[in-house]
């Protein structure tokens, strides 16, 4: 089990669909468990059976940033069911963590606007990698 592993703020919609279920497309917003063995849970409206494929988009910029992992875990909640994702290639975990961190600057800028400050995308990114950066996951660490 991975020391760190990125926690998408809830703020900020994904899209999760696999191969195996064509169906199977769900806005989630993830939860955050301190002990998850997957670098990304998230809550889906429906199951989705450990070891399928799923890609991850984030419709947040043009054109929309994706990664590719699998199911690691898969729990029944009261309101659905939790999803456990892992991923292995590092080009994969290279790219999940730039939209994380792409994430983590919208929600900071979303949560200024809410205390009445506006900042643009990239007055949002120099203050979040002033104030954040250090703390976010390496790559080394996510392995």
């Amino acid at each position: 089990m991975p020391k760190h592993y990125l926690l998408h703020p809830a703020d900020i919609p994904i899209l999760l669909s696999t191969t195996q279920e064509s169906q199977a497309v769900n806005l989630c917003h993830p939860l955050y468990r301190e002990f998850s063995p997957a670098r990304l849970s998230c809550p889906s409206e429906s199951y989705i059976k450990p070891g399928s494929t799923i890609d991850i988009c984030l419709p947040l910029s043009q054109p929309s940033l994706s990664a590719t992992g699998y199911v690691i875990w898969c729990q029944q909640e009261q309101s659905g069911f939790l999803l456990g994702i892992g991923f292995d290639d590092p080009e994969q975990v290279y790219s999940l963590r730039m939209i994380e961190q792409i994430c983590q600057i919208e929600s900071y800028r979303l949560k200024q606007h809410r205390k009445g400050r506006q900042l643009s995308s990239e007055q949002a990114a120099v203050e979040w990698i002033r104030l954040h950066a250090a703390d976010f996951p390496t790559i080394r660490q996510l392995q």
